[in-house]
């Protein structure tokens, strides 16, 4: 289902990530939407499962898919990501010492060419296009502390906050009138309730019923 198609291509698959090697930072980042842990090899990989999992538009994803190659020229995606209209796309982190060198961007288009030839799509994530820290902070808190809710129980927390003056609430009001934590987490993550995610999150942060939040 994920593998786009590269009749000339060379689909090569990765070695299998452990922990227990020094310096290991390997997490299994538990997706939703894949039913199962993500094998993610670094930090900045499980914060944009987070971020996946969030995207409306993003209907499955992989972790570390299988290598590209064509010749001498090969592609080591971070991920493969199947939308919901039915395409798929790669996704490479671009670190930012590479942006800056000539030769990185000598390799980078080679690669650019190489996919495009074959209808292969590929988005470079560059860090200042990233998510900032603190809204990632947010989504991953989020994320997180809903996993003992259901979209029903999301659905009722909108209902609540929709029937308030102004469709608006803190969270701190919701918890008073009985709301769990992990159902107003998941109304929010799942965008039936909006917040300011650039906002640093606390008992006082207001929650929106209608478009008034950030995201």
């Amino acid at each position: 289902m994920l593998a786009p198609s590269t009749d000339c291509l060379e689909n090569r698959p990765r070695a299998p990530l452990s922990k227990g090697r020094p310096g290991s930072r390997v997490t299994f980042f538990p997706s939703r939407k894949n039913h199962s842990p993500i094998t993610c090899g670094n930090l900045m990989q499980a914060d944009y499962c987070v971020y996946l999992e969030y995207r409306h538009d993003v209907h499955t994803y992989q972790c570390r898919p299988s290598t590209v190659c064509k010749g001498e020229l090969h592609c080591k995606a971070d991920f493969l990501v199947a939308l919901s209209n039915g395409l798929s796309m790669y996704h490479k982190f671009m670190l930012p010492d590479d942006q800056a060198s000539p030769h990185m961007r000598e390799k980078t288009e080679a690669i650019e060419a190489m996919l495009q030839e074959h209808g292969v799509l590929l988005r470079w994530l560059v860090q200042d296009q990233l998510p900032q820290p603190l809204v990632t902070q947010n989504l991953r808190y989020l994320y997180h502390h809903s996993f003992n809710s259901s979209k029903r129980a999301a659905l009722e927390v909108r209902a609540q906050v929709v029937a308030q003056a102004g469709q608006q609430a803190t969270i701190a009001a919701l918890l008073a009138r009985g709301l769990t934590p992990a159902d107003i987490s998941h109304a929010i993550f799942l965008d039936e309730l909006r917040i300011n995610l650039e906002h640093k999150l606390t008992p006082e942060t207001m929650i929106y019923g209608g478009h008034d939040g950030h995201l």
